[in-house]
């Protein structure tokens, strides 16, 4: 099944499914909706991870090559 949202969607989706649930928490939501909420917030982030997972988007860069690349002092300067 492929979905018809973006990334940007599908992770704003299931980050918002995880604030709601803290958020009822600290408003001492009825626990009937805090399960639901719990049950929510957690399909969300998996659906969310399966998304990325599944998102057809490759690079060619490397995650050693370019991680840190904004910090000088731990910057990989050359292939060992």
């Amino acid at each position: 099944m492929q979905s018809h949202l973006s990334l940007k969607w599908v992770i704003l989706a299931a980050t918002s499914a995880v604030v709601t649930y803290v958020i009822g928490i600290l408003l001492n939501v009825p626990l009937p909706w805090v399960y639901a909420l719990y049950g929510w917030s957690v399909v969300a982030s998996i659906w969310m991870t399966l998304r990325i997972l599944k998102d057809p988007y490759s690079t060619d860069k490397s995650f050693d090559d370019y991680f840190y690349q904004d910090r000088p002092d731990i910057r990989r300067v050359g292939k060992e």
